[in-house]
């Protein structure tokens, strides 16, 4: 099995962790802001969307981080065996779709969406359509936003 890897993010304010999967973010631990000093300081969650149904979520608290990495481990113990490669294909289809969007838009480039015709210039230069846009993101832009 692929081992959780983690990242700090660039919050200088708070110490949170984004939890990966290969490259998938499969969660976050972080301490909590604005809590009482005598409430547990380290909150966790796990689940991904689009990928993990609601009811598979899962989350908690905890008074320290090594306390908050074992209980997000074990909670990963249990959902990873229930989840398929397709699960995680759907979150990155949505991570590139989101990254794709956005640099379209940062270009100034319009979505088929957004053109009366359905059709649009990509940022790779291929003029695209609605019905076919996911499956050029995907052929041409998969992994965009890793």
């Amino acid at each position: 099995m692929t081992a959780l890897t983690r990242r700090r993010s660039d919050n200088s304010h708070q110490e949170t962790w984004s939890i990966y999967f290969d490259d998938v973010r499969i969660g976050q631990i972080g301490m909590r802001a604005g809590v009482p000093t005598n409430a547990q300081q380290w909150a966790w969650s796990l689940g991904f969307y689009p990928g993990t149904d609601v009811g598979n979520r899962h989350h908690g608290t905890a008074d320290t981080f090594e306390l908050a990495r074992e209980a997000f481990e074990r909670a990963w113990r249990q959902l990873a065996p229930t989840l398929t490669e397709a699960d995680y294909d759907r979150w990155r289809a949505e991570r590139d779709f989101s990254a794709w969007k956005q640099r379209m838009w940062d270009m100034k480039l319009a979505l088929p969406t957004q053109t009366s015709d359905g059709r649009a210039r990509c940022i790779c230069g291929e003029t695209i359509d609605i019905a076919g846009m996911h499956a050029h993101i995907h052929a041409a832009h998969r992994g965009l936003g890793a």
